[in-house]
C-alpha cells in the first residue's frame, strides 16, 4: 500500500506516481485496516495501445490486399476501386483520432470531419463512375451543416467568440468553394452551391456586424496589425 501526500489517499498499486496528481507515492506507515484505500489502479492505456496496434495492422493488410487485387483485376474492371477502400480506412483513423479520442475544441473537430468526409465522398464519387453528386450536392450540404453546427454551438454555449472565430471563418471560406466550382463549370447544378455561398456570406457579414470589435482585436493579435 502506498500513499500520496498531496491527495491524502492510499493507493493499492505498484506504480511510483499518484494516478490523480502524478506526485511521487510514499510507502504508507498507517495500518491498512484503518484506511479506506483508493481502488487499485488499472492502466487503460495498455489496452488502448494493443487495440490500436491490432487495428493498424488490419488496416494495413486490408489496404495492401485491396490494392493488390485491384491491380490484378484492373484490366477487367478498368476502375481503381481500391482507392475507395484506402480512403475509407484513412477516414476511419481520422475519425478515431480527432473525434472519438479527441478532447476539447469541438469546432475544429467538426471542420476536420467535414473536410475528411468531403474528401472521402469525392474519392468514392470519382472512382465509382464520376457521377458528380459529391461536388454538386454532398459537399455544399456538408459545408452548410458544419457552419450551422458551429453557429449553434456559439449561440448555445457561453464561450468567448475568439475561441470559435478561426473555425467559423474557415467554415465560411469552405462554403465558397462549391460556388467557385460552379463558376469554373466544374459543377452544373447551381442551387446547392448558391445556398452554401449565401449562408457563408451572410455569416461573414453577421460576424462583422455583431462582433466586429472582437474580429479586429483577433486580427491585431494574430497578424500584429
Amino acid at each position: 500500500m502506498k500513499k500520496c501526500v498531496q491527495c491524502q489517499v492510499s493507493v493499492n498499486t505498484e506504480r511510483k506516481t499518484c494516478p490523480l496528481c502524478f506526485a511521487l507515492l510514499r510507502a504508507s506507515e498507517e495500518p491498512s485496516q484503518q484506511l479506506t484505500p483508493y481502488p487499485k489502479y488499472r492502466s487503460r492505456a495498455v489496452r488502448y495501445n494493443v487495440f490500436f496496434r491490432i487495428l493498424a495492422f488490419l488496416s494495413i493488410i486490408a489496404s495492401f490486399v485491396s490494392v493488390l487485387i485491384n491491380l490484378i483485376t484492373y484490366r477487367d474492371s478498368g476502375k481503381l476501386w481500391s482507392l475507395v477502400v484506402v480512403a475509407s480506412l484513412i477516414y476511419m483513423w481520422i475519425l478515431f483520432r480527432s473525434t472519438i479520442r479527441g478532447q476539447g475544441n469541438v469546432p475544429r473537430r467538426l471542420l476536420i470531419q467535414m473536410l475528411t468526409l468531403s474528401a472521402l465522398l469525392y474519392v468514392i464519387d470519382r472512382f465509382s463512375g464520376n457521377g458528380g453528386w459529391s461536388l454538386s450536392y454532398v459537399i455544399p450540404f456538408l459545408s452548410m451543416a458544419s457552419l450551422l453546427a458551429i453557429i449553434i454551438l456559439l449561440v448555445s454555449n457561453t464561450v468567448k467568440f475568439r475561441d470559435y472565430l478561426s473555425a467559423l471563418f474557415a467554415a465560411c471560406i469552405f462554403g465558397l468553394i462549391p460556388f467557385i466550382l460552379w463558376l469554373l463549370d466544374v459543377v452544373e447544378t447551381l442551387w446547392p452551391s448558391f445556398s452554401a455561398v449565401s449562408l457563408s456570406i451572410s455569416t461573414i457579414i453577421g460576424m462583422f456586424i455583431f462582433a466586429g470589435g472582437h474580429i479586429k482585436e483577433e486580427l491585431k493579435k494574430r497578424f500584429h496589425i
